[in-house]
């Protein structure tokens, strides 16, 4: 079992008087994961375990814990940071339960009345179920709907608008009475409140309101292995910020945590995680996937990479308010000494550790540069220039898992879906940060543009399905990226062909983006 000793003996000194997480599940698919609302996600603290389960029940996880980093400067350069690696609460993490108060009313009995859980979950089918039925008489409106946190108390100095919902008269005011009801995505949200100033503040902080929408879908494709998140930042201070930096820290932990990978794919906005070999042992009281374990990503739908990697050694030294600066200069693409990274095969400065792809040999990868497996961690970051006050930063993300094949094929597989992902996206404009109705995005409007290769492992004849995918050309190359055979698909969805003249071995088919791996045999 993986347990940080120091934070955990922390945390358990400190119960008494700390502001504490309230931790709730979201299980809705084939993911378990664990939220709370003190800035961390993904993880119980303090009980020292992984709260990232895949598939759900089984005792395995893919994620040991994960939290927001934050950044910006002001008009005269001066650095602000919320960041912590492990969320625990108290002076344990960068952000607490609750939105921000302009009157400072934290400590009052009425905010922690209405925030002491800033974590709020509903489905659904609850809010079908309201809809169709809150005009009927003698009923009773569900808790999960009549408690969304729609509305601010003003007179305590919080935003009159918080969680977003359906307004059907337009009046502003939240009345599920009158058939208003939250407005989430999938079939089940968890939604959270968190604020950078309310407990115990150190001056740096940004004076910024996180709201935080987990949610999933319940399928019978791969969106029952996904999770999404949509992050809403509100500048509540009387600061414009310059330069703003958004992070997801993540500490992976497939299974065994000691022989994991990790790498990047700035082009699909991905940091993934895959295992060390093709069997993940169990170890330390933590159970392995065994053979052919997964990969597991996150990507940014909404944004370009600022910067993603991972974080090994001293690069993430130190665990509290003294991280701020480190945090700031690893989400600009440089070492807490301030040196830049450095890509050894082109000997530049880069913003992404170990972005090639680890099936293509002639790139930079932990598999090329022949890494010894071990515990990983790692980053992305995304930015905007300009972050004035009483604005709004909105940001998609998705995580995503695939144990299809053996572990290197995993890794095409999650970039094919991130891939697909990003097209959905970009064409759709059915996600949070870009719609308003109520369940807009659905399962169905998330199809994966799937390239299918059957059978694999083959002896030369080959079954190719694709959908989605513009090209004009089908090529197959070798590992070494050497072009060995090419056709002409254009107004094509399926072809056979036969490379049974090919040597033995492993072949890359790509069609447009996309992009499977074959084993001729």
């Amino acid at each position: 079992m993986k347990i940080i000793q120091t934070l955990c003996c922390v945390v358990l000194a400190c119960s008494a008087w700390a502001q504490q997480p309230t931790y709730m599940p979201l299980d809705h698919n084939n993911v378990s994961c664990l939220l709370d609302d003190e800035g961390g996600f993904f993880n119980n603290l303090q009980s020292g375990l992984a709260g990232y389960e895949i598939p759900k029940n089984s005792g395995l996880s893919t994620i040991f814990s994960g939290s927001y980093w934050m950044g910006a400067q002001d008009v005269n350069g001066t650095l602000y940071v919320s960041a912590a690696k492990y969320s625990a609460g108290g002076s344990w993490s960068a952000f607490h339960g609750g939105p921000i108060s302009t009157t400072q009313a934290y400590n009052t009995l009425a905010y922690s009345n209405e925030y002491q859980d800033a974590i709020w979950k509903v489905s659904k089918a609850e809010i079908l179920a309201h809809q169709a039925n809150a005009q009927n008489l003698g009923y009773v409106v569900p808790a999960a709907i009549a408690n969304w946190p729609a509305n601010g108390d003003v007179s305590l100095g919080i935003a009159a608008q918080l969680a977003p919902f359906i307004d059907l008269n337009g009046n502003g005011l939240y009345e599920p009475s009158q058939g208003d009801y939250p407005d989430i995505r999938g079939d089940e949200a968890v939604y959270v409140i968190t604020n950078d100033e309310s407990y115990q503040p150190d001056g740096n902080q940004l004076g910024i309101e996180v709201h935080a929408m987990f949610y999933q879908f319940q399928t019978a494709n791969y969106l029952n292995n996904t999770t999404f998140l949509t992050l809403r930042v509100y500048n509540r201070s009387n600061r414009t910020y310059y330069n703003f930096h958004e992070g997801l820290y993540l500490d992976f932990d497939l299974g065994n945590y000691s022989d994991d990978h990790v790498g990047c794919d700035p082009y699909n906005r991905l940091l993934y995680a895959y295992n060390g070999d093709d069997f993940d042992e169990s170890d330390g009281g933590q159970i392995g996937y065994g053979a052919n374990p997964p990969c597991q990503g996150v990507l940014c739908l909404s944004h370009p990479l600022e910067s993603a990697g991972i974080l090994t050694g001293s690069m993430d030294a130190g665990m509290n308010t003294s991280f701020d600066t480190t945090a700031w200069l690893l989400m600009n693409g440089q070492n807490s000494d301030s040196s830049y990274w450095m890509n050894p095969l082109t000997n530049t400065a880069t913003q992404f550790l170990y972005d090639g792809n680890p099936n293509l040999p002639n790139t930079w990868s932990e598999v090329s540069s022949n890494n010894s497996p071990g515990d990983r961690r790692g980053m992305l970051c995304i930015s905007e220039a300009l972050f004035p006050q009483n604005s709004t930063v909105c940001s998609d993300y998705a995580f995503v898992y695939d144990r299809s094949g053996d572990r290197l094929n995993n890794v095409q597989q999650v970039i094919n879906i991130s891939g697909a992902l990003l097209n959905s996206y970009q064409s759709g404009g059915n996600y949070p940060c870009l719609a308003t109705a109520f369940n807009d995005l659905t399962d169905e409007s998330l199809l994966p543009n799937q390239l299918v290769v059957h059978p694999n492992p083959s002896h030369g004849k080959i079954h190719l399905t694709w959908n989605n995918i513009q090209a004009e050309h089908l090529e197959i190359r070798t590992m070494q990226g050497a072009l060995v055979y090419a056709e002409s698909i254009e107004n094509m969805s399926a072809t056979d062909i036969d490379i049974s003249e090919l040597p033995r071995g492993i072949y890359f088919i790509q069609i447009g983006t996309h992009m499977q791996r074959v084993i001729l045999d």
